[in-house]
């Protein structure tokens, strides 16, 4: 009997487990999805750390969700951490539910930044030598070419009166750090840098014209001859698929033809003709003021050489070296599409297609507006974004305006922070120029500012 009883117990005792021993589990042991969120825009936050009661389980997923067990008996406390956000504490009881997820909203952090003051860059400093001056600059594909000299030379040739000349030059080639790369010196005195139509770098010296050239670790120099100079290189100026462009521009005539050259059949076209009319009706009356032996000469002269005799006779009076004649300033860009010639002369910008025919032509607001006045008298082209910029100076300050090619309207002035000065190009969104302090004992540097 009481074996039969103890059995009775057992299964009775078994039966209870039964029906209540999963509820029992289930009530000690807490399984919750969590969701964690951006307070302000409710936007699920990744990698939030999380604790239970002290206790750390894991972090949220791209979906800012987690699964979370604790103890059910208990009223836990949550924390949640994360880099950009402000930590919370939490109980179980005050969290927030929704869609059958616990609701966590984290509130981001401030960041308490130091004082700023806001103003224009500091002028770069790209070349300073202590014992070399920088005389001209230019800049292409392969970096900042720099023409450096000691000192000028101070005796000139009457025909050289206007010209700097140097002694003494070195050629420096920087790179796009700004650290000198190769350099080498020049053997004879020079004018400066000029370029040729693929933007490659030459040397104008008072006997030679020199190309350069690199021979691993070396600059090379190759002379030729200044009338080659002059005759197939300075008047090349660029190129479009099929043609050379440049012009017949010469420094005692006011005028000038721009010209495209095509290679393959050996033909030159004109552009078209830019005119300095006032000047060339004084250059053209020089016959009227001549001697009749000086008329017959250049009579004979226009003769042999098929040129109206005025023409000769403006030549021959030296017309040029009057101190109030210029000489026309018309240059040819290529933009996009498109050629643009200034023709100061007009005060018009003209338009032709590649096809070298006529597309319209729009005022040059820089001469007819009052800001006219302090033009330069220098375009400048960056030929990297091929935009092209006018150089306006007053009282030493100098500011670059863009030109639209569309409608010739000038884009917002930009003013260079140092006064005076020289050579200044374009490249790349980058005005770079040579300037030394005035009565300083600095040489003569190359600067960048970024506009």
């Amino acid at each position: 009997m009481m074996k039969l009883c103890s059995k009775l117990f057992l299964f009775v005792l078994a039966c209870v487990f039964a029906l209540t021993g999963p509820k029992a589990a289930s009530a000690q042991t807490g399984s919750r999805t969590v969701l964690v969120v951006d307070s302000l825009d409710g936007h699920p936050i990744p990698e939030v750390s999380i604790t239970v009661d002290g206790v750390p389980q894991r972090t949220t997923e791209v979906e800012g969700k987690a699964q979370l067990r604790w103890d059910a008996r208990s009223d836990v406390r949550l924390r949640f951490e994360h880099v950009s956000y402000r930590a919370l504490e939490v109980r179980l009881k005050d969290m927030e539910k929704l869609d059958g997820a616990w609701v966590v909203r984290l509130v981001p952090k401030d960041y308490q930044l130091g004082a700023v003051t806001v103003g224009r860059a500091v002028p770069e400093v790209v070349f300073e030598r202590p014992d070399l001056h920088a005389a001209d600059l230019f800049i292409n594909d392969e970096g900042l070419w720099v023409l450096a000299y000691e000192h000028p030379r101070m005796v000139r040739s009457q025909v050289d009166a206007s010209k700097e000349i140097l002694r003494d030059v070195r050629l420096v080639l920087l790179d796009t750090s700004f650290n000198e790369v190769v350099s080498c010196p020049v053997p004879e005195d020079v004018f400066g840098l000029r370029h040729d139509l693929r933007n490659d770098v030459v040397i104008e010296g008072t006997r030679h014209a020199f190309s350069v050239g690199r021979s691993g670790d070396e600059l090379v120099l190759r002379p030729f001859g200044l009338d080659e100079l002059r005759r197939a290189v300075l008047p090349w100026s660029d190129s479009i698929p099929g043609w050379v462009l440049g012009s017949n521009a010469a420094p005692e005539y006011p005028a000038l033809d721009h010209l495209a050259f095509d290679p393959e059949r050996d033909t030159t076209r004109r552009i078209c003709s830019v005119v300095d009319t006032f000047m060339m009706d004084l250059f053209r009356s020089s016959y009227k003021y001549m001697k009749g032996p000086d008329k017959v000469a250049a009579m004979n002269l226009a003769a042999q050489l098929g040129v109206d005799k005025e023409v000769v006779a403006g030549y021959m009076s030296g017309f040029s070296h009057n101190i109030w004649y210029r000489p026309v300033y018309a240059p040819l860009f290529v933009v996009g599409d498109t050629l643009l010639v200034f023709d100061h002369e007009r005060w018009r910008l003209r338009k032709f297609a590649r096809s070298l025919s006529a597309a319209g032509e729009v005022a040059l607001p820089y001469q007819v507006k009052a800001e006219g006045r302090f033009w330069s008298g220098e375009l400048v082209q960056d030929r990297m974004t091929q935009r092209i910029y006018a150089v306006f100076q007053r009282n030493g300050i100098t500011w670059l305006r863009s030109i639209d090619p569309v409608s010739g309207a000038l884009g917002d002035p930009f003013r260079l922070a140092n006064s005076y000065p020289e050579r200044v190009q374009v490249q790349a969104g980058k005005v770079y120029y040579i300037w030394r302090p005035y009565a300083s004992l600095q040489k003569r540097t190359v600067y960048r500012e970024r506009m």
